[in-house]
């Protein structure tokens, strides 16, 4: 059982994301719609995809309330997308088989504290560890209650930090960059990676970087241990 959980704000790509997921080789229990204010209307995609609808019309939880809703779940596996990643059909399967046999969190994308980094497209051959990853988290259901032990030291960016750390702290749960090589391209986990370059992105916004070293600090601070 996986609950997929998509994101909304103001990117208009929730219909590529919902065509993207079923088309999964996976099989998926719900699709549950986490929208931030009201900057684009979805109404009529409902119908369409039948997908849960989880609305925060005159509130902004930002990045952590998605984060949330698998307390509530009893599927045993949850995926969470951010706006801007479109998976191919082997996505979630290839995170199940990589979850189950490393007890892992699976990403998109990974990167450490010393700065190294990997995304879709690189062409990756073997399973990677990282200190977090990122665009999608594939998790075990159950792992969520790690990340909400202690709350978050702002909501203004870092949930990605939030959850690899505290999860590896309190279960010793490692984060892995699933081997994505280019000769097998049903398997990639981001595969419209110009959609994260927007004027919506995270990253160009004024004091991004300073913030999340500062959580990295935190972390590390509170027993995190990155990898060398």
């Amino acid at each position: 059982m996986i609950n997929v959980i998509l994101t909304v704000w103001k990117r208009d790509t929730l219909e590529r994301q919902l065509q993207a997921i079923q088309k999964q080789t996976a099989d998926v229990s719900e699709i549950y719609v986490y929208q931030n204010e009201q900057h684009v209307n979805v109404d009529n995609l409902k119908e369409k995809y039948k997908f849960k609808h989880v609305h925060s019309k005159d509130v902004n939880f930002k990045f952590h309330g998605r984060f949330t809703l698998p307390l509530l779940f009893d599927s045993k596996y949850t995926a969470i997308f951010d706006d801007d990643t479109i998976p191919n059909p082997k996505w979630l399967q290839h995170c199940k088989e990589l979850c189950d046999e490393k007890n892992c969190i699976v990403g998109a994308n990974c990167r450490n504290y010393n700065k190294t980094g990997f995304g879709c497209g690189d062409g990756n051959l073997n399973n990677i560890k990282c200190d977090i990853v990122g665009h999608c988290w594939f998790f075990k259901t159950e792992w969520i209650h790690y990340m909400w032990r202690e709350n978050p030291p702002t909501y203004d960016n870092g949930e990605d930090i939030h959850f690899c750390a505290s999860c590896k702290i309190h279960g010793d749960i490692d984060s892995y960059f699933p081997a994505q090589p280019a000769s097998n391209p049903d398997v990639w986990g981001d595969v419209m990676q110009n959609l994260g370059v927007d004027e919506h992105a995270t990253f160009k916004k004024q004091g991004h970087d300073s913030v999340r070293f500062g959580l990295y600090d935190y972390w590390i601070d509170r027993g995190w241990k990155t990898n060398p």
